[in-house]
């Protein structure tokens, strides 16, 4: 018993994220022996689920509100939006533009494989889904009613609100601080919930890997292995040589980037949600990647909702994918029309599971695809998912970095460091204390204070 107490707490003090990727492991194994039966697991990655999506208004509002309020300055704000959304549209248009490159000059996915081999009469019947104009995307914007907009997860409408509340907070004056004060103390008791929920990840992780192993299944990723495939090495592509060269261009070593990022990247891979991962990305990139608060509180929020690149990269192979499986021709005007849609829909597309389903008619329709072959992805939309959202939400990081980088605000000691501020805040204020607190002295009744220089000078001319 006292043995395994002691593997219990050993245990209990591994680092989070590698705790998660034991978590992951153990589920996969756990799918493969209940197989069907893992089902069981379901209502425990159920409620992981809905804790972290329980957060995601909240985090997205009291951070931008913070980060907002905390740039005093509108330029400075204004800049670093304009920065971050040009980042984000240069990663979604590079990353969907070398998936294309890959599938027409090195794969080739759907080639061999015929109609015949899915049953597609079964997909529902769906429709291409038209793209909103400007005037509808731009009023889409703004709410009618903001709590129907936070009980609905319109993430679009929570960040217009929390930026437009926060901006009326500076341009309050002297009669906001008690608001600000008050979104400062609400951001300390949201994140501490958050850590709290995020204490169960490694739990969380293994139940929903247990289902979606037991019950997909390696039959269903065996039939569709080529575009897994395809859609997998896009993914890193985007990853190793997008995001890193992306860094080395601004003069910053990615292998910090790279090992920090496993972290957020397991719970990413797991809860396949961009939004999900806004919390535990937050303590991350702020505690771990030196990027300052006020930053990281307005692009990772952001990113979670207009930058999908991931999702963009994946779109691009099923669009080739479906085109070959039909055999349509295509030419470069409709490669073109799939980049720009596929970065249209990325940056309109919600960061929640499942997502792209929503969005992918409106790009296999711009150049004339049966959309019917959704149906079929459908059924492995979820392995796609887990890869697309680490993609998604490393990339929410990487511009994050870049732009403290550019704003010369990041630090670059905790970049490079093994360790993150909180635990060297702590240890200075350990020192600190031990250094400066006056030494105690115990006696019958209880500890007593040392008697000061000045005392004992006293002491000695009474004498």
């Amino acid at each position: 018993m006292n043995l395994l107490w002691k593997s219990i707490n050993r245990l209990a003090l591994l680092p989070t994220w590698f705790k998660t990727i034991l978590g992951l492991g153990f589920g996969i194994l756990a799918g493969y022996i209940l197989g069907s039966d893992s089902y069981l697991l379901q209502p425990i990655g159920t409620i992981f689920i809905n804790a972290i999506m329980m957060m995601v208004g909240p985090v997205i509002f009291v951070s931008i509100v913070s980060g907002v309020v905390a740039m005093k300055d509108p330029v400075k704000m204004g800049r670093i939006a304009l920065k971050s959304f040009l980042i984000f549209l240069a990663m979604t248009v590079i990353g969907t533009s070398i998936a294309l490159l890959l599938c027409t000059q090195v794969f080739a996915p759907g080639k061999n494989i015929t109609l015949s081999d899915f049953n597609l009469s079964l997909a529902p019947a769906l429709k291409s889904t038209p793209a909103l104009s400007l005037v509808e995307t731009v009023v889409g914007l703004f709410p009618a009613n903001i709590f129907s907009s936070f009980m609905e997860g319109n993430l679009l409408q929570i960040i217009t609100f929390s930026f437009l509340f926060g901006i009326a907070i500076n341009f309050t004056g002297p009669a906001g601080r008690p608001v600000e004060r008050l979104i400062d103390s609400l951001s300390q008791v949201t994140f501490k919930l958050v850590s709290i929920i995020m204490s169960f990840t490694p739990v969380g992780v293994f139940a929903l890997m247990a289902v979606v192993t037991g019950t997909q299944g390696s039959a269903l990723l065996a039939s569709l292995f080529e575009l897994l495939g395809v859609i997998y090495v896009s993914f890193a592509a985007v990853l190793f040589l997008v995001y890193a060269s992306a860094m080395l261009v601004s003069r910053i070593n990615p292998l910090p980037f790279m090992r920090k990022m496993l972290e957020i990247q397991t719970v990413a891979f797991s809860t396949a949600s961009s939004a999900a991962t806004i919390p535990v990305n937050l303590q991350v990139t702020t505690k771990k990647m030196g990027v300052p608060k006020n930053i990281a509180s307005f692009v990772i929020p952001l990113g979670s909702t207009i930058n999908m690149n991931g999702l963009a990269t994946y779109l691009g192979v099923i669009a080739v994918f479906a085109a070959n499986l039909y055999g349509v021709e295509l030419n470069l005007q409709d490669y073109i029309k799939i980049v720009a849609t596929s970065a249209i829909a990325a940056i309109g597309c919600a960061g929640v599971p499942g997502g792209g389903l929503v969005v992918l008619p409106m790009v296999l329709g711009s150049v004339g695809i049966p959309v019917e072959v959704v149906g079929l992805i459908a059924g492995i939309n979820r392995f796609i998912d887990l890869g697309s959202t680490v993609v998604n939400s490393s990339g929410d990081s990487l511009t994050a970095v870049l732009v403290a980088k550019s704003e010369n605000e990041l630090d670059v000691a905790t970049y490079n460091s093994i360790t993150d501020k909180e635990d060297d805040s702590e240890a200075l204020k350990f020192e600190t204390k031990r250094r400066f607190e006056p030494v105690v002295q115990d006696t019958a009744e209880g500890p007593e204070p040392r008697p000061s220089s000045s005392s004992m000078r006293q002491q000695r001319q009474s004498s």
